[in-house]
């Protein structure tokens, strides 16, 4: 008995050799892109991530800077979402320290700050460049502006 594969199960993306006919070229999956979202508001950080698991990616949460550096040395994620105001170590400190440890690593900052564009440009000077988001970020928009490389 033959099954079709659940939407959402890495087998629909996929065709194995049993399963070609002869001369059919096999489809691969890109693999999905391993997310920290980052936001001190554990709401926030929170729904981000449903929203990027939703939609393909692999997402988790850190709800503070020290916490994303740490959780950034150990899954090593190919994108970063973070907020940039936050207690102790805001998101561009983080920021910084993830992209000495992870320098291919791509960061995306948000905010809903005015200020946050002065203390990009301060960050500029240091020699680092990273993309902002402004809050509040639209799923739609977020989903798209994520899979642009």
């Amino acid at each position: 008995m033959q099954t079709e594969p659940l939407a959402g199960h890495p087998s629909s993306d996929t065709q194995t050799t049993a399963s070609r006919a002869e001369g059919d070229t096999p489809r691969t999956a890109t693999p999905p892109t391993h997310v920290l979202v980052v936001d001190d508001e554990p709401l926030i950080a929170n729904t981000i991530v449903q929203i990027l698991n939703r939609s393909g990616f692999v997402a988790e949460a850190a709800y503070g800077g020290g916490e994303a550096i740490e959780a950034a040395q150990r899954i090593r994620p190919e994108l970063i979402l973070s907020d940039v105001l936050m207690p102790n170590i805001d998101g561009v400190e983080a920021a910084i320290a993830i992209q000495k440890l992870l320098p291919k690593t791509r960061i995306v900052l948000f905010s809903g700050q005015a200020a946050t564009v002065e203390i990009l440009s301060r960050v500029r000077q240091r020699g680092y460049q990273f993309e902002l988001l402004a809050k509040p970020l639209h799923p739609i928009q977020l989903i798209k502006h994520l899979r642009q490389e």
